[in-house]
């Protein structure tokens, strides 16, 4: 009786190793213990024992304690990952519920868990593959997305230390299962992917199977969508990032005259554009769709005097829009000062201040300045009542000097006050008090110095 053939599988090695930047990066594959990354693994690993890749191959693998097979997983992955001679991390996370649904929260327990994993310049590698384009494109589309939505998962991003990268977004799972079964691996079955109550099961199990056996081509027409959609998104950003050069003051900061010279759709681009930029370079959260409607349709026609704010969270970053003197600041929050704070500082000596406010320096000027300052300096923190004295103004509240100077009204109990043998010398780096102010004389060697604040605009926002 003639056997019956067996489909080559379309997966290899090689085939794995062209989607790597490289046959020397360092690699730390997303290891669940399940099919999909264990034929991942199992390619990469393969690659490293050919001597085609010379990189570095780790393994993370995240506990949730959701299902009562997980410490079995566990065992799994280590005995799987012995066998490879491959380093695996067990990293336990606690999902907590959100507004999205449970699946959305485990999603992201993983990728925070994944994000601490990495090292610099470590490639973090995960099995995502065709199908799961598919249904991700579709569950988006339920949920109203937008072009960066349609455009589904991308191949490969920037994530905490290093780079997110799915080398197997454009196989499909039945391949995947030709060559996990060619090459006799074991893996476990995750009996909630079962479940139909669970959106994206509902999608992979009932609604993509009745798809497909409709329209089997629909993959291939849903990928071109994705194209056009990722191609449509780059334009629009494009323009966006034009845009945003002729209204943005400074990198956190936007005019909103200027804003609002634009078309309304041109202005949602533009925000949309600029909160895309910090998320890419600086890993700030972009808002959702409603979040950035909320700070057209509210924040910014505020009345004169309103200083709104629009917050979002993501993982443990929140960020927020400000508005204050017809300008909108993007800020990531920090945690308060306390104003019964204070520090000393030895000025030869640089200072770091609390709650990611930078430092505080001595600098040598040619310009107006101060002499040394003999002994310790202290450093308080707005707790109210205080005055000030800037050279040639009048002596007034601290708080309507600071008024006077533009301080962001998040900002103003967060200037350093410096003071001098229990008298206030400086603000900052905003101005020194009248009575330690010094002027640089022409031929005089004398050294005079000023207070350079480097503060963080990511969290100061100014």
């Amino acid at each position: 009786m003639p056997m019956a053939k067996t489909t080559p599988s379309p997966l290899s090695p090689q085939s794995l190793l062209a989607s790597l930047p490289g046959n020397e990066c360092h690699c730390l594959v997303a290891y669940s213990g399940g099919m999909d990354s264990h034929v991942l693994l199992h390619l990469l690993c393969s690659l490293r024992d050919s001597g085609e890749f010379n990189g570095e191959v780790r393994a993370v693998h995240v506990h949730h304690g959701m299902n009562a097979d997980a410490d079995n997983w566990v065992s799994h992955c280590q005995k799987t990952c012995k066998a490879l001679s491959v380093s695996l991390k067990t990293i336990s996370v606690s999902v907590e519920q959100s507004g999205r649904g449970i699946e959305d929260a485990a999603r992201q327990a993983r990728l925070e868990a994944f994000e601490q994993s990495l090292e610099e310049g470590e490639y973090l590698l995960t099995a995502h593959h065709l199908d799961d384009q598919m249904e991700t494109m579709l569950f988006r589309l339920m949920r109203g997305t937008g072009l960066r939505g349609l455009a589904g998962i991308r191949q490969q991003r920037p994530i905490g230390k290093g780079k997110l990268i799915r080398p197997l977004v454009g196989i499909s799972r039945e391949d995947l299962k030709i060559y996990a079964d060619q090459a006799q691996l074991k893996w476990v079955e995750d009996v909630s992917n079962t479940d139909t109550a669970l959106d994206r099961n509902f999608l992979r199990q009932v609604v993509l199977p009745q798809l497909e056996e409709r329209w089997p081509g629909y993959r291939k027409n849903w990928l071109r969508l994705a194209h056009l959609a990722e191609e449509s998104q780059q334009l629009q950003l494009e323009l966006g990032l034009q845009d945003l050069t002729t209204v943005q003051e400074k990198a956190y900061r936007i005019s909103i005259p200027a804003l609002l010279s634009y078309s309304p759709i041109r202005q949602r681009n533009i925000l949309r554009s600029w909160f895309l930029h910090h998320e890419s370079v600086n890993a700030i959260p972009a808002p959702d769709y409603y979040v950035g409607e909320k700070i057209l349709s509210e924040l910014i026609p505020a009345a004169d005097d309103a200083m709104p704010v629009v917050s979002w969270k993501k993982g443990e970053t929140m960020a927020e829009v400000r508005r204050f003197a017809d300008r909108i600041y993007l800020r990531v929050v920090a945690p308060e000062v306390d104003k019964t704070d204070s520090m000393t500082w030895k000025p030869t000596l640089d200072l770091e201040l609390p709650c990611h406010m930078g430092t505080l320096a001595l600098k040598e000027t040619e310009n107006e300045g101060f002499a040394f300052p003999a002994g310790i300096l202290e450093i308080h923190f707005r707790k109210g009542g205080e005055k000030a004295k800037p050279s040639g103004r009048k002596t007034r509240s601290l708080k309507k000097t600071l008024q006077d100077y533009h301080v962001p009204p998040w900002l103003r109990d967060k200037v350093p006050l410096i003071y001098q043998a229990g008298e206030l010398m400086a603000v900052g780096d905003l101005f020194i008090c009248e009575d330690w102010q010094l002027k640089k004389m022409p031929g005089s060697d004398k050294k005079i110095y000023r207070i350079q604040w480097d503060r963080p605009d990511l969290h100061c926002g100014y």
